[in-house]
């Protein structure tokens, strides 16, 4: 049945069920108290002829006629299910609705410093009641609220609260894949934790399902969260991972999404933890079908002798200009798109050919595919021509150039997509002069016999024999290598030079300044760059002095390399050195100890293992154990191009927590002796998942993009996934060519991969048949090393290391040389061939005993363990 965020009609309960709960059960195991309906006893009369008439002043008046609801409202701090002293709620706001849709008549009151409150002549009915309370402080239900007030029958509360159950109980949800087509299938994967000292039952999910038509919720293995729900003892987490269709509607909306949340009886208490999880569905395809020709008879129709064959027609994406598709007509002229999002495209015409109209360059993709004629006519190509104006005959080496590049179409079709082939590259000219006509940008249009005039302006990279030389070529859609679309242009250059002096110092007592002893005598210096381009080198003298005359007019980059340790820090991410006729450059270069030396980072994760999508709590401390302030400091994460670290900002979903640390952040200061915490929190990654891992790994230092001598933190958690299949051949390769010849390989022979190469626990093994193939099937994502039974052993540091990704196949050789190992089977002993009798040569299973192993790699509990006692 589908979970819905729908309020669930509850029919009102008769008068006897209701005097029964009239108290309400809130939360689990809460005290109820109701005051017990008067009863009325009397001695029969005699009977007599007349009845008994006593005189009218001694008759009994009627008795009153009251209707009250009253209460006391407690916070259950120590949550032992009653009332305790300093557990009342002063101030609480109660409210009584008379019909729960319409709010036709409320009732309010506030609880005083005991905690109680009261409602008198209020008229007979069904009453929900609200709590209102502060400090975050819930009024949970296990069943339904609703009171009924009866005439001389007070109801009495006694109403417990308790903290909010999103503190109670955690929930995160994870998609198997980022995207889907239609049809197909989702799985969630979806955990909850009891995060509190007490068992929680009856917890269930509500979904969007019903009110969002593209949401899931709907699938049989969502009824395990309706109903009676699960329970959860304290500390406990369950995983559940349900398939569902993905509904049609996601075709259409391009997306599906999971929408729930959750709580003990979710119906009656919205205050639980929620997830959001989003998928694109690449179902939301369409066609176009046209047919292109020549309407030669003005019959507003095309025959087939009009038909236009072999001609291409190029779909654009009109906000981007990038190409999406592209079709050549056949015989009959046909052109068929299909496959792509619902949307509309620019159409051009590649050849010579343009459309007879400017409507006929929309071509709209619908859901259920689209018809339509274009009538064509002759047309010229594209043709470009580009011509380079300069503002001066001659420049000196340098001076900034100034130049305007003019393209013109002479062609008869609209040149589209129009822009640089590559950059400039004698030259520096910053990308965003050029605009969309940039190498990488969207391009322009440029229809036939229009001119199109760029002026931009940089400083010279490089020229030869006195000549600055620009070439490059321009692209537009259609282009082939056959088109001449190049520009071109020379000028005059005259070389200039300049002259630089420095001095490198090591700034010994960090007062930023050179003092005496300071200077550093035989420091390397190389310096490179320039128009035209050299690179120089020099060695300081006992002063710290070094120079370098006459040296061409450009920019340069500076390295220093000093004994001893001592280090030249880069205050910012390009730093050059400009060097024109004039006055001499002057560089000061201040050495100091490593950042290493002076820093101390660590990097923690709160948990040891997450699921996909799930917020991962990063904590990053930072110590400065010198005695000067550290400024910019930064963390540069992630350097390996992998999908499953944290801090890379390149990635989507960086999210805060991270402070000044990242990128676009300009870095924290640290006090001497000061230590700052961050607390960073980011979804765990989907590429997580081909890992079996999760890792955060950063350098901080002052501008720790350029500056590498900084410290390290590391740590990282598991992340359930696939298996994977690994295969190989196991040889001896004698002539170390890296291949497996005729009489190499090594056959009925046991290999057992491993979760550490010497205290690592056995995983998985196979055996080797004829040829020496070795397959090992499920085999959890990680890092393990391989050991080989017999007189046989890995050489290398890395010799038997092999890494696993998920959801794959994956082949390695193992290559091995003569020689003993160690048992593998952890018992400290040593095999000089057989199986030991520990473990049969069955071929590929998971081990008996190392079954045991194979369940801590699959929760990272093994592979965590040796991983710690690797980096340790």
């Amino acid at each position: 049945m589908p979970l819905s965020r729908k309020p669930r009609t509850i029919a009102v309960l008769s008068i006897a069920a209701l005097l029964a709960v009239s108290g309400t059960a809130f939360a689990q195991d809460d005290p109820v108290s109701t005051s017990p309906v008067p009863t009325e006893t009397s001695t029969p009369t005699p009977p007599t002829s007349e009845p008994a008439q006593p005189p009218r002043e001694a008759q009994a008046p009627p008795p009153a006629k009251e209707t009250s609801v009253s209460g006391v409202l407690y916070a259950d701090k120590n949550r032992n299910g009653q009332q305790d002293p300093g557990e009342a709620i002063e101030g609480g706001k109660v409210t009584l609705i008379r019909d729960r849709d319409n709010q036709s008549q409320t009732h309010k009151a506030t609880s005083a410093a005991d905690g109680k409150f009261s409602f008198r002549d209020i008229q007979p009915g069904a009453y929900l009641p609200v709590y209102e309370l502060a400090d975050g402080w819930v009024v949970h239900h296990a069943e339904d609220p609703l009171l009924t007030v009866v005439v001389n029958q007070p109801v009495e509360l006694a109403v417990r609260a308790e903290r909010p159950y999103s503190e109670q109980l955690k929930a995160a949800a994870s998609f198997d894949h980022s995207s889907y087509q239609f049809p197909g299938t989702a799985t969630v994967t979806l955990t909850l934790t009891n995060v509190s000292d007490r068992e929680l039952r009856g917890i269930s999910a509500d979904c969007d399902s019903v009110e969002v038509e593209h949401g899931l919720g709907r699938a049989q293995g969502w009824r395990v969260l309706t109903g009676d729900g699960v329970t959860l003892a304290p500390g406990e987490q369950r995983t559940f991972t349900i398939p569902e269709a993905v509904p049609p509607a996601g075709r259409k909306r391009g997306l599906v999404t999971l929408d729930c949340h959750f709580a003990p009886v979710v119906d009656l208490n919205t205050d639980g933890p929620a997830v959001h999880r989003t998928a694109a569905v690449n179902g939301v395809a369409g066609g176009y079908t046209v047919v292109i020709g020549e309407d030669r008879n003005a019959d507003q129709r095309i025959d087939g002798d009009e038909a236009v064959r072999d001609t291409k027609i190029v779909l654009l994406n009109p906000k981007t200009g990038g190409q999406v598709a592209q079709g050549t007509s056949g015989a009959d002229g046909k052109i068929q798109f299909s496959g792509l999002p619902v949307g509309d495209y620019r159409a051009v015409v590649v050849g010579p050919w343009a459309f007879a109209d400017a409507g006929g360059s929309l071509v709209r993709i619908t859901d259920g595919g689209d018809f339509g004629y274009r009538f064509l006519k002759r047309a010229s190509p594209v043709k470009l021509r580009s011509t380079v104006k300069f503002d001066k005959e001659r420049y000196e080496s340098h001076e900034t150039v100034r130049f305007d590049l003019t393209v013109t179409n002479d062609g008869g079709q609209v040149a589209e997509r129009v822009r640089l082939l590559h950059s400039v590259y004698d030259m520096a000219v910053p990308d965003e002069q050029w605009g969309d006509f940039r190498w990488d940008g969207p391009g322009l249009q440029i229809p036939a016999g229009e001119s199109r005039t760029f002026s931009v302006s940089g400083k010279i990279r490089d020229f030869s024999n006195g000549k600055l030389t620009l070439y490059g070529g321009i692209d537009f859609i259609g282009r082939t290598n056959a088109d001449q679309s190049y520009y071109s242009g020379e000028v005059d250059v005259v070389e200039t030079t300049g002259a630089v002096e420095g001095v490198v110092y090591a700034d010994k007592n960090h007062n930023g300044q050179q003092d005496p002893g300071e200077a550093v005598a035989g420091a390397e210096v190389g310096f490179g760059g320039g128009a035209p381009y050299v690179h120089l080198a020099a060695v300081t003298d006992a002063n710290g002095r070094f120079s370098f005359a006459d040296v061409p007019s450009g920019d340069y980059s500076v390295h220093y390399s000093l004994a001893g340790g001592w280090l030249v820090h880069t205050a910012q991410d390009n730093e050059t050195v400009r060097v024109e006729p004039g006055p001499v450059v002057q560089l000061t270069a201040r050495a100091e100890r490593p950042y290493s030396e002076m820093l101390k980072a660590t990097v923690v994760l709160d948990k040891t293992e997450y699921v996909i999508g799930e917020e991962a709590k990063i904590s990053i401390k930072l110590t400065n154990t010198s005695n000067q302030t550290l400024s910019g400091i930064t963390a540069q994460c992630s350097e390996s191009p992998y999908a499953n670290q944290f801090g890379n900002y390149t990635h989507e979903g960086v999210s805060a927590g991270w402070g000044e640390l990242l990128p676009p952040g300009k870095g924290v200061t640290v006090g001497p002796g000061e230590t700052k915490t961050f607390v960073a929190a980011e979804e765990v990654p989907a590429g997580a998942r081909l890992f079996h891992k999760v890792v955060v790994e950063c350098d901080f230092a002052p501008n720790a993009a350029r500056n590498t001598d900084g410290p390290r933190g590391y740590d990282w958690a598991s992340v359930p996934g696939g298996s994977s299949v690994l295969k190989g051949r196991l040889a001896h390769d004698r002539n170390k060519n890296s291949v497996v010849d005729p009489g190499e390989a090594i056959a009925g022979t046991r290999i057992v991969l491993r979760t550490h190469r010497e205290n690592g626990a056995n995983v998985v093994e196979a055996t080797s048949d004829a040829d020496g193939n070795v397959r090992f099937e499920s085999v959890p994502a990680g890092e393990f090393w391989a050991w080989v039974d017999g007189p046989w052993k890995f050489e290398g540091d890395d010799g038997g290391r092999v890494y696993l990704f998920a959801e794959g196949e994956q082949t390695t050789p193992f290559f091995v040389v003569p020689g003993e190992r160690p048992s593998p089977d952890n018992s400290g002993g040593t095999e000089s061939g057989g199986t030991g009798g520990a473990l049969a040569k069955t071929g590929a299973s998971v081990l008996g005993l190392g079954l045991v192993a194979a369940l801590l790699v699959a929760f990272g509990i093994g592979a965590r363990i040796a991983g710690r006692r690797k980096t340790a």
